[in-house]
């Protein structure tokens, strides 16, 4: 029914269009970040109940989503091969440290904390 009026038609993109340059911005805001904290953070976002029967609109927040899994894996795979390399004692502070910052990955990335232990496991297992 409420695509019958054109009044409606019309805030509905005007929604959607508001909607899409808001997940561009937190699309930007991921790439730039620099912690899983940050990237868990911007990672969740809510489409507007106006939008909520949109295909659009939730293309475009699965695509913030994969944004913030690209750039949580990366960090993840940094912390991993500092950890490599590191010896002794300090292994043990970056093991508590990586321990820490996986705590963070909640929501739509809750799924890397498992990943991210199986790569430090494996690096674990190849020294």
């Amino acid at each position: 029914m409420a695509r019958a009026d054109p009044a409606e038609h019309a805030m509905i993109r005007l929604e959607l269009r508001r909607f899409t340059s808001r997940c561009d911005m937190q699309e930007g805001q991921i790439r730039r970040a620099d912690t899983l904290r940050e990237v868990a953070r911007l990672a969740s976002i809510a489409v507007p109940f106006k939008l909520s029967n949109e295909l659009d609109a939730r293309d475009y927040q699965r695509r913030v989503t994969q944004t913030a899994d690209e750039c949580a894996r990366e960090l993840i795979t940094e912390q991993v091969n500092a950890f490599s390399r590191a010896e002794g004692d300090f292994r043990e502070k970056l093991r508590g440290n990586m321990r820490e910052d996986w705590a963070n990955l909640t929501g739509p990335l809750s799924h890397l904390r498992s990943w991210a232990n199986n790569k430090l496991l494996v690096a674990e297992q190849n020294q």
